[in-house]
């Protein structure tokens, strides 16, 4: 039943005025799993800081995501303690209603996981909130169920997968593959329309996130959720000579944590030579193996480290078959100093078993047995050499997101504190400098008024001179076209006056042609026969 006075609930269970908001897709409070004692982490490194949490736990349902957002009930709880029940649009409201009224500081939402969950609820709320103040928004990147409905990526839950591209012709045959493009592209469409940041607890985590969401690479970030910081100088001492070797499992009895290969190992002919441990929260273990209950919640005093420790564990298998992209099993380990043994394709485990070199990376279930029903003696020489070589390491929780809101607030303090400061201390200096810087400015207007009147003047002047230029320019234009005229006219007439002269001169060349001639003949007339004196008389009267 949704209980009414919200709003004052939230307010009044608040420990502070800063807070975060955690989406949870089930009650961190009451099970055990790795994203759950994340959640718990975060609590409390917000607690340490004066920041209050306000989580909100939607129903274990799988079909969560086909529930319209208006429909989804919400656990919310403050501070751990759960305060009421309310409707999505009413958490979003309530929420946006206390950061409009100043009543709380709301730094930063955080999805701790998606699965399960109904994205349209998550993009409704976080909407709504956004309206009245932009929040950054971050995915903690537990699982894959970004990726596809199948958090290990496991076809047909068989064997890893990839992760197959979208719309791959794989998933089309695998049982979690329906619909696998619109899930991609609701949590896609989230992803980018609240610009979230994707927080990977590991480089492994990364590259699988990043073979699907190749655009979001600049929206990704690797924040381990543990430190591990090394013990200088300390390193223990053990043989397993004439020992029993004490080989533990860690987690549920799942096939994708390897419960398969555990069971083989149980039935190894030489199992008198081993002490065989499960720790979990459920006893579901197999016969002639010791149940450690791993539970943290109900006031649990000792974690799994302690109890790996006080139970002499040198063996942990960690057979995880899926890239896994954190775990926290394998630092308990680690810190307690155990041997771990893992496969190939467990990704963050065999990365880590590789780089602190405290175990051994194998390539097959068939290896896995051998090694201890045939290899038992390299085993134990691979043990007694780790624990009498290696560093020993502490593990603890990783605070950074936390006192990254830390530092924003302390620098959004400071400084509203340095400017309510400086405008105290300077509040005289300040209203003499806005009145002298008045005068100034009247006096710039009357100078501005004065140079305007100066170039309306000339600007008067510049328009009849311009009238005069334009009538001048007119007359100057007529004249041109008279004068144009007046040329072609003579122009004309030189060209007449030129043919004839070019007659004359013709003329007058012939002319003098004909007088050589004549001038010719008279000279030697006289010199001529008779005959040739009339034929010569005859030519010059033709001529």
């Amino acid at each position: 039943m949704i209980q009414s006075g919200g709003i004052e609930k939230i307010l009044n269970h608040l420990k502070y005025k800063d807070c975060v908001i955690s989406f949870c897709h089930d009650d961190y409070r009451k099970i055990t799993s790795g994203s759950q004692k994340y959640v718990l982490d975060l609590q409390k490194m917000m607690s340490d800081r004066k920041i209050s949490c306000v989580a909100l736990i939607t129903a274990y349902n799988y079909d969560a995501h086909k529930i319209e957002p208006k429909n989804m009930i919400v656990e919310v709880v403050v501070d751990n303690e759960t305060v009421c029940f309310l409707t999505a649009w009413q958490v979003a409201s309530y929420i946006g209603t206390l950061i409009t009224a100043n009543k709380i500081n709301l730094l930063s939402i955080f999805i701790n996981s998606l699965f399960l969950m109904n994205i349209s609820m998550i993009d409704e709320i976080i909407s709504r909130i956004n309206e009245k103040h932009d929040v950054p928004v971050l995915h903690i990147f537990h699982d894959y169920y970004s990726i596809c409905r199948n958090i290990f990526l496991f076809y047909n839950d068989e064997e890893f997968c990839g992760p197959a591209p979208i719309g791959s012709p794989c998933c089309k045959t695998c049982r979690h593959g329906e619909n696998r493009i619109e899930h991609y592209e609701s949590i896609n469409k989230l992803f980018i329309k609240h610009n979230v940041t994707i927080v990977s607890p590991s480089e492994n985590g990364k590259r699988i996130f990043l073979r699907i969401f190749k655009h979001l690479e600049q929206s990704v970030r690797v924040v381990p959720h543990q430190n591990v910081i090394p013990l200088k100088g300390i390193t223990s001492h053990n043989s397993q000579s004439n020992k029993r070797i004490r080989v533990a499992f860690l987690g549920y009895p799942l096939k994708n944590k390897g419960w398969d290969a555990w069971m083989k190992i149980n039935d190894i002919p030489n199992r008198s030579d081993y002490e065989f441990y499960h720790f979990t929260v459920i006893n579901q273990s197999l016969a002639g193996t010791i149940f450690i209950d791993t539970s943290f919640h109900n006031g649990a005093n000792q974690d799994t480290t302690s109890r790996l420790i006080e139970h002499k564990i040198d063996v942990v298998l960690l057979w995880s078959n899926w890239f896994g992209n954190y775990n926290y099993t394998y630092y308990e380990s680690l810190e307690a100093n155990c041997f771990v043994i893992t496969y190939k394709d467990s990704g963050n485990i065999a990365d880590q078993v590789k780089h602190f070199r405290n175990g051994l990376v194998l390539d097959s279930e068939q290896d896995l047995v051998e090694l201890f029903n045939i290899n038992n003696e390299k085993l134990k020489e691979c043990i007694d050499y780790y624990k009498n070589t290696n560093e020993q390491y502490r593990i603890v929780v990783n605070n950074q997101l936390a006192d990254e809101l830390l530092d924003k607030r302390l620098f959004l303090s400071a400084e509203i504190q340095s400017f309510e400061e400086q405008i105290n201390n300077d509040f005289e200096q300040t209203i003499d400098s806005l009145i002298h810087g008045k005068f100034e400015l009247q006096r710039e207007v009357q100078h501005l008024q004065w140079e305007l009147l100066e170039l309306q003047r000339k600007l008067h002047e510049y328009v009849e001179n311009y009238s005069r230029l334009e009538l001048h320019s007119k007359e100057v234009e007529k004249i041109y076209c008279e004068n144009s005229e007046y040329t072609q006219m003579l122009k004309s007439r030189y060209e007449e006056l030129q043919a004839y002269n070019q007659l004359v001169v013709n003329r007058l060349n012939q002319l003098e042609n004909e007088g050589f001639i004549k001038t010719f003949l008279r000279a030697c007339y006289k010199l001529f026969p008779q005959n040739i004196r009339l034929k010569l008389r005859k030519l010059l009267n033709r001529l």
